[in-house]
């Protein structure tokens, strides 16, 4: 159920201020993500699951056009930017293992890793911004949701195939992509200003809109910590690695 919230009218430049800078990180990430599966569509020799990848790159497309028409019926006006600082570097990463043609590494990172962040941090936010705002980022979790779904799927055949090779294989494309995630996530932004938020880190003020990065990045951590689980990546070991992130 949606939390309750003020009038929207009534809110202050600086709460308009944060959902901007949200929708801008929320953009920014579904234009990375389909440019991910438009990628990972090159490493995919299986024309089914290829031709599921391209989908899915329109999706994330969709997902961006929905943000960026909101923003407009809101007069916002959000900063895209996918050279910046965090985003940029989950793309390279993305970008090292479709060139090895490396397919479930790919799908490590995008649809487990990203989507975990994406699938929690819309839910929380759709259940505190207002009307269409808080209905919509909610919607797109859901839709995020079937993605992360049909990647465990996959991935488990994967971990029965091979366990040992396969822990291997996710602890690396963690220490790759998790940690950047962890970085962009932290209380303080460790390794600099994202580059999206248009003034101050948005943490700041995430409060005006009953959030706080701390319980944000929990949830999403906790999702994807489940998620491995569900894949079959042994708990003692996937603790560890959650433990050793940057914080």
């Amino acid at each position: 159920m949606q939390a309750t919230t003020q009038n929207p009218t009534q809110q202050t430049q600086a709460y308009w201020d944060l959902v901007t800078d949200i929708l801008s990180q929320a953009i920014t990430g579904e234009l990375i993500g389909m440019s991910n599966f438009a990628s990972l569509a090159e490493t995919i020799d299986d024309v089914e699951e290829k031709m599921e990848a391209v989908e899915h790159a329109n999706s994330e497309r969709f997902h961006a056009i929905g943000f960026m028409d909101i923003a407009k019926k809101y007069n916002l006006e959000p900063k895209v930017n996918l050279a910046a600082n965090y985003w940029r570097r989950a793309r390279e990463t993305f970008l090292k293992w479709a060139k090895r043609k490396d397919f479930t590494a790919c799908l490590l990172i995008q649809e487990v890793i990203l989507e975990c962040y994406a699938v929690s941090m819309y839910k929380d936010v759709g259940e505190v911004l207002p009307d269409d705002l808080g209905r919509l980022f909610l919607d797109i979790s859901r839709e995020e949701e079937e993605h992360l779904e049909h990647s465990i799927e996959l991935l488990q055949a994967e971990m029965e195939r091979d366990p040992e090779g396969f822990t291997k294989k996710v602890e690396e494309v963690h220490l790759d992509c998790m940690t950047i995630m962890a970085e962009w996530s932290a209380k303080t932004d460790l390794k600099g200003h994202c580059e999206v938020c248009k003034g101050n880190c948005m943490k700041e003020s995430l409060y005006l809109a009953n959030l706080d990065i701390t319980t944000l990045r929990g949830h999403a951590m906790s999702l994807y910590l489940n998620s491995l689980d569900r894949i079959g990546v042994p708990g003692e070991k996937s603790i560890v690695w959650m433990a050793n992130l940057p914080a």
